[in-house]
Formats: C-alpha cells, structure tokens, sequence
C-alpha cells in the first residue's frame, strides 16, 4: 500500500515539472561529443604490448636452463696433478728462468718507484725553496 502512495506522490510531481522540448537532442549531442573526446584520449595514449616473440622466448630460456639445471649431472671429477718435466735439471733449468722474468719485471717496477720517488722529492725541495720567498 505504500507503494502505491509513493507512485502516486511521484508521479504528480512529474506532472508539474515541464521538460525542455530539445532536452533529448542536447543529451544526446553532450553524451556523443564526450564519447567522442574518450575516444580520442584513448587512441592517442600509446600502447605498451609485449610482443608474443619476446614472451615465448623468455619461457624457453628459462624452460632450457631448468633443463639444464635438473639433467646435467654435478660430478666433480679428480684433478690429476701430472709432472710437465721427466728430467728434474730441465725443471729446474724452467724454474729457474721464469723467476729471472719475474724478477726482471720487478725490478722495472722498482726503478720506476725509485724515479718517481726522485721526482716527487726534486718537486717537495723546489716547493720549500717556493715558500721560502
């Protein structure tokens, strides 16, 4: 019943009300021109897909490296230390040479530090003098 009651209020408010006669083309104009301006907004706004190459490419990789991870086997195989010198004089004749090289580049790298060394010391006395005046 009260239903009824309200229907009855509502509809003898909508009676009174007067509706403009362009009201519906103006709404439609209004709604079509909005749609329009969303639509535009919408295809200017770049897309950011990923192509499905790219994607396809990434699951095999990580696919081979399970594979990989799960198939080959983690053996650590001995390591066999052999002898490179039958004849222990030729050993020791090797050695012996390649610390000569090694003590040659050392002592290149020394001479250079004691240049340095000389020049940063003919800086340090031309400095005082320098100061001095």
């Amino acid at each position: 019943m009260e239903t009824d009651r309200i229907k009855k209020i509502m509809d003898k408010q909508y009676q009174e009300i007067e509706v403009p006669v362009d009201l519906e083309a103006r709404l439609s104009a209004t709604i079509d021109r909005l749609a329009a301006e969303e639509s535009q907004v919408v295809a200017e706004r770049p897309v950011r897909r990923i192509p499905l190459w790219k994607a396809l490419a990434v699951a095999a990789s990580v696919a081979i490296i399970i594979t990989l991870s799960v198939s080959l086997p983690l053996h650590d195989r001995p390591v066999y230390i052999a002898d490179t010198f039958t004849n222990v004089e030729d050993a020791y004749q090797e050695t012996e040479e390649v610390l000569q090289y090694v003590s040659s580049l050392m002592n290149k790298g020394v001479n250079k530090v004691s240049e340095t060394h000389k020049n940063i010391s003919t800086i340090n006395t031309v400095n005082k003098y320098i100061k001095i005046k």
